[in-house]
Order: C-alpha cells, then sequence, then structure tokens
C-alpha cells in the first residue's frame, strides 16, 4: 500500500511539474517564432533591445549559428538601416488604335544595408527543433541595455573622431595654402 501511495503522489508531483513550463502548449496557435516574438516586445517596452533569428539546417550547429547572425542582424537593423530603392516603369502600345494592345511592365529593386557595430549582444533563449533530418533554431538576442548606450556612443565617438581628423586636415591645408598665397603675393615665388 505505501509503494502504490508513493507512486501515485510521483505521479501527481510529475503531472504537477509538466503544466510549470516555459515553452508553450502544443496544442497552442502560436509558434516558437511567435512566443519569442512576444519575448522580445517584453524587452523593448522595458528599454532593452531584443530580436529574434531563425536558421534552417540539416547540421543542429549550422542551424544555430545561422540563427543567431540573423537575431543579431536585425538587432543592427533596430539601430539603424539605409534602404535604396530603384523602381521602373514601361508602357508600350502596338498597334494602331482600336486594335492596339498595351503592354506594361513595373519592376522594383529595393537594397538594405545595415553597418552597425554591436557589443554586449547575448542569447536569451535558444530552441531548436527537428523535423524531418531538418533542424529550426529559434534564437533570442538581447542587447544589454547599459551597453546599448555605450556602443552607440562609441561608434558616434569614432564618427567624431573622423570628422574631427577631416576639419584639421582641411586647417593645415588652408593654412599652407594661405601662406603659399602670400608668399606669392609678396613676390617671393619665382625668384
Amino acid at each position: 500500500m505505501k509503494q502504490f501511495a508513493l507512486g501515485l503522489l510521483a505521479l501527481t508531483v510529475c503531472i504537477g511539474f509538466t503544466g510549470c513550463k516555459s515553452v508553450p502548449d502544443a496544442d497552442s496557435d502560436k509558434t516558437m517564432f511567435d512566443y519569442m516574438q512576444e519575448e522580445a516586445a517584453k524587452i523593448t517596452e522595458k528599454g532593452g533591445m531584443a530580436a529574434v533569428g531563425i536558421g534552417e539546417s540539416r547540421n543542429t550547429q549550422t542551424a544555430i549559428a545561422k540563427a543567431k547572425l540573423e537575431s543579431r542582424k536585425n538587432l543592427a537593423q533596430a539601430v539603424t538601416v539605409k534602404i535604396e530603392n530603384l523602381e521602373k516603369a514601361f508602357v508600350e502600345e502596338v498597334g494602331e488604335a482600336s486594335s492596339s494592345e498595351i503592354n506594361q511592365l513595373f519592376s522594383s529593386a529595393t537594397k538594405q544595408i545595415t553597418s552597425q557595430e554591436l557589443q554586449g549582444t547575448v542569447p536569451k533563449m535558444q530552441k531548436y527543433e527537428v523535423n524531418e533530418g531538418i533542424t529550426t533554431a529559434y534564437i533570442l538576442m538581447v542587447l544589454n541595455p547599459d551597453l546599448i548606450d555605450a556602443s552607440l556612443k562609441k561608434n558616434d565617438k569614432n564618427k567624431l573622431y573622423e570628422r574631427f581628423r577631416a576639419s584639421k586636415a582641411f586647417e593645415e591645408l588652408d593654412k599652407e595654402i594661405k601662406e603659399y598665397e602670400e608668399a606669392e603675393r609678396q613676390g617671393m615665388l619665382g625668384m
């Protein structure tokens, strides 16, 4: 009887713990991506930065590496992104008057460029699932809020320093030109 009671108690405890998991239930309509997007939104609302990345591969490590890279790219794009777009429209009328045919073509190409140095990115949540030999990895990457400001300031300082150096070079060049012009004006050159 004691063994039966202990077995029943163990079964009850196991059933109780199965409800305490951090991932969505299997019968939920949410995907792992949806769940991680919600977590990223919570982090963002609190002043942090977070992004989700997905990677697929036949190799689990490769899928995880792809997901990490994708999530870091998404973080960098949240900070800065440059968009370039090219659109073309073409209309052609073939034939005459009522028997003519109009052909139209519209094409659009967009390029997105991201260049941002990020420091302190760490995966907060990492999950993967294997289906028919393909691993799909999900990474929730976060950027420590304390490091966001420092990282962006460092980039700004680098840009400011580059501008400072450029302005110093122009000042030196301007000074040399003025000295040359003054020397030329006084007739000192050409002697």
